[in-house]
């Protein structure tokens, strides 16, 4: 299957905050205070989050600084996208994830979100450790973005959107700009998760006011 990511630097940030601190942190300094089921649900979303991390293109990627006195990595910066008039838009990338790795981690958000409403448990308090970041919400978010379905045409015209530099432009007809504002909106609706200033920023980031 396969799951359209924008670039967008809100979608870029709650990546992050599933990464680090959620899923690292219990991965690599809760694992072993966790229950043996507990334990097995975060090492496989850990390792399906890495695998689909594998996947990202350049500009979701975050880039690692350079060292000192040294010259930053230079990386594709993505394509170009228009709708019939010219006018740009974000660009959506279409990444292949497995629906096993999908089904492994809302499993594990599944849990961990119950965990935050339990009175006590290792993983409860583990969370209430990294509870300021309210990840646990972000992971939720994310998952629901990447369930959103693609019409097959649109799909298809946006995987030419591979990441292989600036100088590649893709102009949607009328039909697939209606199915861009209609995916887009949907994924608005996702990542606001009723938040009215969230659904305000967000909608006039991808232009679907």
């Amino acid at each position: 299957m396969h799951v359209l990511l924008p670039d967008d630097v809100v979608f870029k940030a709650m990546w992050h905050m599933i990464e680090e601190p959620l899923l690292h942190s219990l991965y690599y300094y809760y694992l072993r205070e966790l229950e043996p089921e507990q334990a097995e649900m975060v090492r496989s979303a850990y390792d399906s989050w890495g695998e689909i991390q594998q996947q990202l293109p350049p500009p979701l990627q975050w880039q690692e600084l350079p060292p000192a006195g040294g010259r930053p990595r230079q990386v594709p910066q993505g394509y170009r996208l228009h709708d019939p008039r010219g006018r740009e838009l974000m660009p959506l990338y279409a990444v292949k994830v497995g629906s096993k790795q999908l089904d492994q981690l809302e499993a594990c958000q599944r849990m961990l979100a119950q965990a935050t409403t339990s009175p006590a448990g290792p993983l409860t308090d583990a969370l209430d450790e990294l509870s300021d970041d309210h990840s646990v919400e972000d992971f939720r978010r994310a998952l629901a973005v990447m369930r959103i379905p693609a019409t097959p045409r649109l799909l298809e015209t946006l995987r030419r959107g591979t990441p292989t530099g600036p100088d590649i432009a893709i102009t949607l007809d009328a039909d697939q700009a209606g199915e861009y504002r209609d995916l887009c909106r949907e994924l608005v609706y996702r990542l606001s998760a009723g938040d009215r200033f969230t659904y305000t920023t967000h909608s006039a980031l991808f232009n679907v006011a």
